[in-house]
Order: structure tokens, then C-alpha cells, then sequence
């Protein structure tokens, strides 16, 4: 049998971890039987990776880059467009539902349990919260956010709770539709939950882009049931 490239090798080492870490766990899973279901040689798997910890290191640092990457694309031109930063909220939100359901094994490896790095360590790869905050911190000075809020604190709290509420729904999609779980999430970041006021929006995402057609709605919601 001829030998895989060393690029294809490492795509297939990816691959299989992947696939074992999500199901097994970061201790139930060793180098062994990456390679095995991989189809190559140990050898070839430490050519690539020191360790299983490095290959799950490099998962979630892809993982994480394309999260970002959605949620980037999710809401570019609304800041230069003036838009209500609920409706901001809404689609990096919406990006990030859509993400895990499309994607439930890289985020459950990223974002669980399976995250775990050596005990020697226990070092994660963590999605930044400062984007958030930088928000919260705009808005709070613009006076359109309650001024005791402790913007760092709120933003790591709500990526906290996306990140564990996601991992929850993953286990049994069906537990709840994807737009409920879309709009309680908006309903609970610091954004929408400590605005000031009492305007058409306070409170909730405007009416009108719970499912917004440009394309980063979370698709057959209603089919989750």
C-alpha cells in the first residue's frame, strides 16, 4: 500500500482525533489509536504531533479560528452602517448556534470537556471575551449601558454560558428549537439584559431580524422538535 503524503497524513491524524476525542475523551483516547484510525504508522503521528495534546491543540486553535471567522463575516459593514448593536448581538449569536450545530464535534472537542490539556497543565484555548467588553465599554461610556456594569466580568459570564448552553444542546438538539436558543441568548447578553431605557428594542433583538435574510439565520429551526 503506498504511503500517505505527509499532508494528507496529517489531515487523516486530524480527522481521527477528532473523531475520538469527541467520543471518547481526552484519557480515553492515546496516540495508538489515533494512528490506527488514521490508517498510518505511530511514527508517522509523532512526525506531526508530540503528543495527543498537541494534535488537540491544534483542533481547537482551527476550531476557534473559524468561529471567529463566522462570527466575523456574521456581522461586517454593521458597525460602519450605524445598526442597532442588538441586531449585532443577534447574528454573532446566530453564527455561533449555526457553528456548533453544523460543526458539534469540533466544539464539543474545543469547548468541553475533551478540552482538557496535560495534567500538568490543564491549559485551553478559550474564545477572547475582550471583543465584548470593548462593546460593553463603548456603549457604556455612550451612556446607553447601566454604568455599575462590570463589562469584563458580563463578557466573559455570557461566553461562558453560550459556550456551556451550546455544549447542553448538542448532547439532544431536540431539547430545544434553534431560534429559542438563539433569541434566550441574545435576551441574555449584557448588551440587550443591562440597556438603559425602555426603547423599541430594550430588552430583545429587533423585530424584523430574528431571521435575518442575509443568510446567517440557523437554518430548518422548527425541525429541531
Amino acid at each position: 500500500m503506498p504511503r500517505p503524503r505527509l499532508d494528507d497524513a496529517r489531515s487523516r491524524l486530524l480527522d481521527a482525533g477528532l473523531s475520538l476525542l469527541a467520543r471518547s475523551g481526552t484519557e480515553g483516547v492515546n496516540t495508538n489509536a489515533i494512528a490506527r484510525r488514521a490508517k498510518v504508522g505511530v511514527g508517522t503521528f509523532y512526525r506531526h504531533f508530540p503528543d495527543k495534546y498537541a494534535l488537540l491543540r491544534e483542533l481547537q486553535v482551527r476550531t476557534l479560528a473559524a468561529l471567529q471567522e463566522a462570527r466575523r463575516q456574521a456581522v461586517a459593514g454593521l458597525a460602519r452602517d450605524g445598526a442597532d448593536p442588538v441586531v449585532a448581538v443577534d447574528r454573532a449569536v446566530r453564527a455561533a448556534v449555526h457553528f456548533a450545530r453544523a460543526h458539534p464535534e469540533a466544539y464539543r472537542v474545543t469547548f468541553g470537556r475533551e478540552r482538557l490539556g496535560p495534567p500538568r497543565s490543564r491549559s485551553t484555548v478559550a474564545e477572547s471575551s475582550r471583543p465584548t467588553a470593548e462593546l460593553l465599554r463603548r456603549l457604556q461610556r455612550a451612556g446607553r449601558l447601566d454604568p455599575d456594569l462590570d463589562v469584563d466580568l458580563a463578557a466573559r459570564a455570557h461566553a461562558t454560558m453560550e459556550a456551556g448552553t451550546l455544549l447542553w444542546w448538542l448532547e439532544a438538539p431536540k431539547r430545544a428549537v434553534a431560534e429559542d436558543l438563539v433569541d434566550t441568548l441574545v435576551r441574555l447578553h449584557p448588551v440587550v439584559a443591562a440597556r438603559r431605557g425602555s426603547g423599541p428594542h430594550a430588552g430583545g433583538v429587533p423585530r424584523g431580524h430574528e431571521n435575518d435574510p442575509s443568510g446567517h439565520g440557523v437554518p430548518d429551526a422548527r425541525e429541531d422538535r
